[in-house]
């Protein structure tokens, strides 16, 4: 799964595969990696200090805003903004963040986040949708996926996914996820996790993708998820 897993909402979901457009921010700095060692030198876990937990959100910034020079609406309905080189929004206080971390320094992330005054944020965005099928107990939605630009293409998103999907399973939880890059998707696809006939569209009208709402809504899907991304990082 090379790119967000879990990114929602955001076009620049671009951003977490390799970038076509030569444009880097001078805020990222440069790392030099080894790709075939790359996954055996990086570990993935549960963000629990503030300290980290603002690392991930500046890298958000550096890779959403800086490289991919997103442009949000400042009215948009998740409170996405800008504050001290960090992109927040409404749902950070109860999210579940997940940092990678390479030699104690984080360079990718991503988050799981449940309702926020009783809704998803797919709801801001699709008030009209029929989004009946959301209605489960214990579902969450995968969001805010970054890698720094020099762990691109090297199997690490997809350590960082199945973490996820791991967490999930442990804990109970069902997942989705809006991604609209096409790399993504193809991965989600491969992996067998179910796309929403019917449900793609664009969170803004000068989004360039439509995005694709994929959800894992049983046991039977993610340990059907979990098992192949073991697999494709195993042949990687």
């Amino acid at each position: 799964m090379e790119a967000a897993l879990l990114p929602s909402i955001i076009s620049p979901e671009q951003a977490l595969t390799t970038f076509s457009s030569g444009h880097q921010s001078q805020a990222i700095a440069p790392i030099r990696t080894q790709p075939d060692a790359m996954t055996h030198a990086i570990e993935v876990r549960v963000l629990t200090s503030q300290e980290d937990l603002n690392s991930y959100r500046r890298l958000l910034f550096d890779v959403y805003i800086n490289e991919a020079g997103w442009k949000f609406n400042p009215t948009n309905p998740s409170g996405i903004r800008v504050s001290g080189h960090q992109l927040l929004d409404d749902r950070d206080d109860i999210a579940t963040c997940f940092g990678v971390f390479s030699q104690g320094r984080l360079v990718g992330g991503a988050r799981l986040c449940g309702r926020y005054q009783d809704r998803f944020e797919i709801h801001g965005y699709q008030p009209e949708r029929d989004l009946a099928f959301l209605d489960l107990p214990n579902l969450v939605e995968g969001s805010r996926a970054v890698l720094h630009p020099g762990f691109r293409g090297t199997g690490v998103f997809m350590l960082l996914v199945l973490h996820v999907f791991e967490f999930c399973r442990r804990n109970h939880l069902f997942i989705f996820t809006i991604p609209s890059a096409q790399s993504v998707m193809r991965l989600y696809k491969r992996i067998g996790m179910p796309a929403i006939e019917g449900c793609r569209f664009r969170f803004e009208p000068e989004d360039p993708e439509e995005a694709q709402l994929f959800l894992a809504d049983s046991e039977d899907v993610l340990d059907t998820v979990i098992k192949k991304l073991g697999q494709l990082l195993r042949a990687s």
